[in-house]
């Protein structure tokens, strides 16, 4: 079953398909955490379904059940991988529910960025133009397209713009703005929007976490279920809610040892998230939003942090994202500075009354 949020996405997809009117390249547009690639799946099980009903694939057919199996002849997920992975094999999958899996569980990884990788995208088209096994056509999905370098991206662009007959292939990526105009102009287009929140925390309450967890998690996220379903499973809240007790004594002239320490433990992606998510609350809490709306805040901080000036925490956000930027290539040791260093500015900043 798709998440509810994704229903319309997909009930967009099955209609143009139904009627006709699907090109033979699709883009999914929306961060991971979302959910695209889940809908990306949904999207060519439909397609290659023999007893397509009523806007659904059957699920009983020779093709649903082999593509459920992981084994449909005609159908291929590229994904982005480092290129070891690459050379073992792991850039081509047949069997996605590895990679649903590895979603799942997936970890800041530091200065290591996977790609979709040009040879994986050789390999791409060379599958494109072999004869399809089934009687619906073949489909490929190049998962989070926007990783692909330019050679990459060039080399796709023939085969994306006009794909062999009864051949469809899924780009999934986080914005259309992160992928070359040329590949754009003539995809049918797919925007997946962020649920609202009642939805994300209907989805996240039967997990059994607190409730303010569960709006911490979110915030994090930028209300993404996945990624906030992610955090709460691999611990993340509660180490955050470890930093948010540590960091009012730390910016009013405390120690900030371990604060520090807490937050270089996450890695940068997380730091920088925390740090820019607080920030932010901060800011909206001296524009006069009730706490009770701030997730990341409590009476207490909130009265201890407010008196720091907008104009330093504005700076502050900057900071974040210029460390953001330049997390891959800082030295291992250098983010403790860093850290230190951004606490320090901001708890050396002149109190507003």
């Amino acid at each position: 079953m798709l998440y509810p949020w994704l229903q319309e996405s997909f009930h967009t997809f099955a209609t143009a398909c139904g009627q006709g009117r699907l090109p033979g390249s699709v883009i999914l547009a929306g961060h991971s955490d979302l959910g695209t690639l889940d809908l990306a799946l949904e999207c060519a099980r439909f397609y290659l379904c023999e007893h397509k009903e009523q806007g659904v694939a059957c699920g009983t057919c020779r093709s649903c059940k082999s593509f459920v199996a992981g084994a449909h002849a005609d159908f291929i997920v590229v994904r982005p991988t480092l290129k070891d992975e690459a050379d073992a094999g792991l850039d081509v999958l047949t069997n996605p529910l590895p990679l649903l899996q590895e979603a799942a569980n997936i970890e800041d990884n530091g200065a290591q960025r996977r790609s979709v990788r040009i040879d994986s995208i050789r390999k791409l088209i060379e599958w494109l133009n072999l004869s399809h096994v089934g009687g619906q056509g073949k489909v490929a999905i190049v998962h989070e397209a926007h990783t692909m370098p330019v050679g990459a991206a060039n080399s796709i662009l023939k085969s994306f713009e006009e794909p062999p007959p009864h051949t469809l292939i899924i780009l999934t990526a986080k914005s259309l703005e992160s992928l070359l105009p040329t590949i754009i102009s003539r995809a049918f287009k797919l925007k997946v929007t962020v649920p609202t929140l009642t939805q994300a925390q209907e989805f996240l309450q039967p997990y059994g976490f607190a409730d303010s967890k569960i709006a911490i998690a979110l915030a994090l996220s930028q209300q993404a279920p996945l990624g906030a379903l992610r955090l709460l499973q691999q611990g993340v809240i509660d180490k955050t809610q470890e930093i948010l007790t540590l960091l009012p004594p730390a910016l009013n002239g405390g120690s900030d040892v371990a604060v520090v320490e807490k937050l270089a433990a996450l890695g940068p992606a997380l730091e920088v998230t925390i740090l820019g998510e607080l920030t932010r609350e901060l800011l909206k809490y001296k524009a006069g939003l009730s706490v009770t709306q701030l997730p990341l805040l409590n009476p207490q901080s909130a009265a201890a942090l407010c008196r720091l000036p907008a104009e330093h925490l504005f700076t502050a956000l900057s900071d974040l994202q210029h460390f953001a930027l330049q997390a891959p290539f800082i030295p291992p040791r250098a983010p403790l500075a860093l850290l230190r260093a951004w606490i320090r500015a901001l708890a050396n900043a002149p109190r507003t009354r």
